[in-house]
């Protein structure tokens, strides 16, 4: 529903602040996230740029850069308003999802887990489960 909040937030601005949005999409400085290339948003409707968002940066990300972007703006009810729903619709997702689900069995031997970014892609606060003995690997590897 990540996408929902987004376009209902960008259909509550007006045209001239939609243009603006788009602009600071392309921007390489806008928070250190990397910018989506100009022909990907020139001319999109504001559900072609929803898709955008969500493909170039994933749910939670694109969340953060529209808040971000409609700050800059001056528009920061708009922002506001995106994450109080946004964190809403977190806090009911996962309410439901765990009070659903009953604890697995522990397993004899569990295969290692890979989270893996990549082309851009960014990972932000993985949330990690299991069990709370072992050893724990994390690699970090920046390509040249």
């Amino acid at each position: 529903m990540v996408p929902q909040l987004l376009l209902e937030t960008l259909e509550d601005i007006c045209e001239e602040d939609f243009r603006t949005f788009k602009w600071y999409l392309t921007m390489e400085n806008l928070k250190g996230y990397k910018a989506i290339p100009k022909s990907r948003i020139e001319n999109k409707s504001r559900t072609e740029t929803v898709t955008e968002l969500m493909q170039s940066y994933g749910e939670e990300t694109a969340v953060t850069i529209t808040a971000v972007i409609l700050q800059k703006i001056h528009n920061n009810s708009a922002a506001e308003k995106l994450q109080k729903a946004y964190a809403e619709l977190k806090a009911a997702t996962s309410s439901t999802s765990s009070s659903v689900l009953t604890p697995p069995a522990a397993p004899a031997a569990a295969p290692p887990a890979a989270i893996s970014a990549q082309n851009g892609s960014v990972i932000i606060n993985p949330t990690l489960t299991g069990g709370t003995t072992g050893a724990w690997n994390i690699t970090i590897n920046k390509p040249n």
